[in-house]
């Protein structure tokens, strides 16, 4: 299987953000990333435009004919969406989508919560993601994070923001590697109990769906499945099998 991670930026500054991203659309792309043998960067000032966006969509759906297989952290509740979004290409986004492996969807579906990448990554002894980005002034920003990327975006620190997203490319992808070769994702709660669920393939999205479902009774406002998905058009049908 060749694998290929995929993973974009918003450019939109939310400085009081909270709650769903997408509550304040249109977010923008900054730049977007994918690693394999090597890392590709699409990107704009200050975002990439509608019509480049549609080229990424095209270029991403080249990369499938290729024969590789796209894996994710959130991909298709964010990434995949997102682009839809700024491209207007939704039906071909929706394809990539389902089609890919999103690991962070798989984990969720077994377990029946959310998990952040970076206990992932440590569960799998990878280095964690970009904290530390020289800034040009010659600063280093120590608390780097995905929502401190538009602002320095927009202040024009490019170099800063597409290093911070080739640690996350890079390591989504190292994470699909070492997933394959141990056979789970592995990680530590947060009191400490170790976590784990098994993994005997890389499954894609349309894939998880066939997972049993866990018991989450016991959770107040557990994830919904659908709410992955049901930005795609049609979804019921090309995910679940459903005619209506």
């Amino acid at each position: 299987m060749k694998l290929i991670s995929f993973d974009i930026e918003i450019s939109k500054v939310l400085p009081d953000f909270s709650g769903n991203l997408f509550d304040y659309s249109p977010l923008g792309i900054s730049c977007a990333a994918v690693a394999h043998d090597d890392v590709k960067f699409w990107q704009g000032v200050p975002h990439l435009t509608k019509e480049e966006n549609q080229k990424m969509v095209r270029d991403l759906m080249s990369y499938a004919e290729e024969g590789y297989t796209f894996v994710s952290w959130n991909g298709c509740g964010f990434d995949f969406r997102l682009l839809a979004e700024e491209s207007g290409m939704v039906e071909e986004c929706g394809d990539l989508a389902i089609n890919h492996v999103d690991l962070m969807l798989l984990v969720t579906f077994k377990k029946g919560w959310f998990l952040g990448l970076n206990k992932a990554l440590k569960g799998a002894n990878i280095a964690e993601k970009v904290h530390d980005v020289e800034l040009k002034n010659g600063e280093v920003l120590h608390d780097m994070h995905g929502g401190h990327a538009p602002k320095l975006w927009a202040d024009g620190e490019y170099d800063a923001v597409l290093t911070y997203l080739r640690g996350d490319v890079e390591q989504t992808l190292s994470l699909a590697e070492n997933v394959v070769e141990r056979g789970e994702i592995s990680w530590t709660s947060g009191s400490g109990k170790p976590q784990s669920v098994s993994v005997s393939k890389l499954l894609t999205v349309r894939e998880c769906f066939d997972i049993r479902e866990p018991d989450v009774s016991w959770m107040s406002n557990p994830p919904q499945r659908e709410d992955f998905v049901k930005w795609i058009p049609d979804w019921e049908r090309k995910v679940l099998g459903r005619l209506f």
